[in-house]
């Protein structure tokens, strides 16, 4: 009996819930929607996750930094995380730490992996501190899911690793967008003292640098302030000048190619320049520390490819031996005949030239292609290289700056006058007969050169001796020419009929 009285108690009050569940549900009222769940029950699908955030540095941020807090589903290792809630505030006031509260925008699903960060962003969005553990959420542990205090640590900014600016020239391509002049292209060389110097494309200029990663810091860079008589140089030099101020940033891309920011913006590509190889190259002396070059008695040195030096001192031979590594050049064994030198100046040119053939020595090439040697003593010398036949007549050689006129048909020209010519890689040729502007058309190749009818504008000359030599100069060029650089580097134009014409930049 006792078994089917506790049966029935037990049916019953189902029996009684499943009437009163359907006697709701016919007593609805249309319109008034579903009923609202449990209080219980929804806070338990909607936690909030608070706590605070804070970090071990007695300091501030700079000002415009702001504390975030994100709560992020993590649950899948290969798939970028979501934010189903997120916190911030500004630290201008107060700082750290700072209490949070994070109220997902949908219910938390206790089968996935929820984590909490926090990081503090500076003005310019980069990341100042950061949590760096795994902080996970407890999700089904309460309504209110606390944190508790969340330490961040300090970033260390990223530092990228030093790149090769110093220890050699670099040779620029373009400024601000503007290609520069192939045959006398500007340059800069970063020195390992700390020093900047280079060539603007007319005017020197140096200064000083520092370099941290992928910054480099311009002290005061000064420019010499000579008039440039070629197209655009001097807007060249100007808007290199302005971006070797301050603060610049670099990149050296995987062909070498330097890009260089300045401060306002301008962009700078350079190639480092060859390694410089002296074996199999001659040079003539240009100019030597602490004594003027005896002109028409300049000495000159040539690199044999078996070690070996010779040349002329401007009055007596010598010769020796000498190595290379880089930019060290080691001189061994020099002598050199003992003829008595009777010219003013000669003696203490050779005495200057022969003591810095002596020891070791550095050497480099600068963007003009013009070598410096520089002894042991600190005395040096800078020379042009002498140009073998082939290399005389590369028709780059014609192009960039200006040449100016030295003599017509071996007679000269007029004292203060100024002659000139200037070849474009567009083919295109212009210049002065020091009364009028001409104009026309060029083609160069190894040895000949073929003018255009060259155009003059129409203005008289002041003086019959100027309009005279204007016509000797109209008539000495033109048509089909023969045109070689010689050893002293003048450019030298010949016709028929006994045209020539002698031109130096």
């Amino acid at each position: 009996m006792t078994p089917t009285i506790v049966r029935r108690h037990f049916i019953f009050p189902l029996f009684s819930l499943g009437a009163l569940m359907a006697a709701s549900a016919c007593c609805l009222v249309p319109g008034a929607g579903t009923p609202a769940l449990p209080a219980s029950l929804s806070e338990s699908a909607l936690p909030t996750v608070t706590g605070s955030a804070t970090y071990r540095e007695w300091m501030m941020p700079p000002a415009g930094s702001v504390l975030k807090v994100v709560l992020q589903d993590t649950s899948r290792a290969d798939a970028a995380a979501v934010d189903p809630a997120e916190w911030s505030a500004p630290l201008d006031a107060g700082g750290v730490p700072k209490a949070f509260t994070l109220t997902p925008n949908a219910p938390l699903d206790a089968r996935l992996t929820y984590t909490v960060r926090a990081t503090v962003l500076g003005p310019d969005a980069a990341l100042l501190w950061t949590t760096d553990t795994v902080l996970r959420v407890p999700v089904g542990a309460g309504a209110n899911l606390d944190m508790g205090e969340l330490v961040m640590v300090k970033v260390t900014p990223y530092e990228p690793p030093a790149l090769p600016l110093g220890g050699g020239v670099w040779i620029i391509e373009s400024i601000g967008g503007m290609l520069v002049n192939r045959a006398r292209p500007p340059t800069i060389t970063f020195g390992e003292d700390g020093r900047v110097s280079g060539f603007g494309g007319c005017n020197r200029f140096n200064g000083g640098y520092t370099q941290k990663g992928a910054k480099v810091s311009f002290t005061p860079v000064m420019m010499t302030m000579m008039a440039c008589a070629a197209a655009n140089t001097n807007q060249l030099e100007s808007a290199l000048g302005a971006a070797l101020q301050g603060d610049a940033t670099y990149v050296v891309n995987g062909d070498g190619l330097l890009t260089l920011t300045g401060a306002n913006g301008t962009e700078i590509t350079a190639m480092q320049a060859p390694e410089l190889k002296l074996a199999g190259t001659s040079w003539t002396v240009e100019g030597m520390g602490g004594v003027a070059v005896v002109s028409g008695s300049e000495p000159g040195i040539t690199f044999t490819v078996d070690g070996q030096i010779n040349g002329t001192t401007g009055c007596n031979r010598f010769f020796g031996g000498y190595a290379q590594d880089g930019e060290t050049v080691s001189f061994t064994g020099t002598g050199m005949t003992k003829m008595a030198c009777m010219g003013e100046g000669l003696m203490a040119q050779e005495a200057a030239f022969g003591g810095i053939l002596s020891g070791a020595a550095k050497a480099s090439v600068d963007g003009l292609g013009r070598l410096t040697i520089t002894g042991a003593n600190g005395a040096g010398f800078v020379a042009a290289p002498v140009l073998t036949a082939e290399a005389a007549r590369d028709p780059a050689l014609l192009h960039g700056a200006e040449w100016v006129v030295e003599d017509i048909n071996r007679t000269g020209v007029i004292d203060n006058s100024r002659l000139t010519l200037m070849f474009g890689e567009d083919g295109r040729v212009n210049g002065s007969t020091n009364c009028n502007r001409l104009s026309g058309l060029y083609a160069a190749d190894g040895g000949t050169i073929t003018f255009t009818p060259l155009a003059t504008t129409r203005r008289a000359c002041l003086g019959e001796a100027l309009s005279g030599q204007e016509r000797k100069y109209m008539s000495a060029l033109g048509g089909e020419m023969a045109w070689t650089i010689t050893a002293d580097g003048a450019l030298e134009l010949t016709g028929d009929e006994g045209r020539r014409v002698l031109l130096r930049r």
